[in-house]
């Protein structure tokens, strides 16, 4: 398990605060029962091959005036500035998100990432935010 944290950052209105980070090699999504809201599913999803799951909690912030944002657009990077696209919302199957001026919302994001290396930065649309290695 390697160790990174991330740095608060606010670019362009859009103000990211990150909570937990953390790796794993499995992650369960939850699915839906058709039958019912009150019974949920598990699906086990497993890493590829010299892959890893990073699991990201963040609190996104609208500070500027036009909403925000579709997940299609967001990566973390390798210091060779390879880009890994974004994999899973938790418990959120929608890729497009809105986010209301003025207002904020929690999310946990998911990547597929190389477990050899660590995160440099967070990609949203054009906006980086830098992630510090501990």
């Amino acid at each position: 398990m390697i160790g990174f944290a991330v740095q608060e950052s606010n670019v362009d209105g859009l103000t990211v605060k990150f909570g937990k980070i953390s790796e794993d090699y499995i992650i369960n999504q939850p699915i839906p029962n058709p039958m019912g809201p009150s019974y949920i599913y598990t699906n086990i999803i497993e890493a590829n091959e010299g892959m890893m799951f990073v699991k990201l909690k963040l609190t996104f912030k609208n500070e500027g005036s036009k909403d925000f944002f579709n997940m299609d657009d967001v990566y973390i990077s390798t210091p060779q500035d390879s880009l890994y696209r974004f994999y899973s919302l938790q418990g959120n199957a929608a890729t497009e998100t809105i986010i209301k001026p003025k207002k904020e919302i929690k999310r946990i994001l998911y990547f597929e990432f190389p477990n050899d290396v660590k995160p440099k930065e967070l990609f949203i649309e054009n906006k980086r935010f830098v992630i510090r290695k501990e």
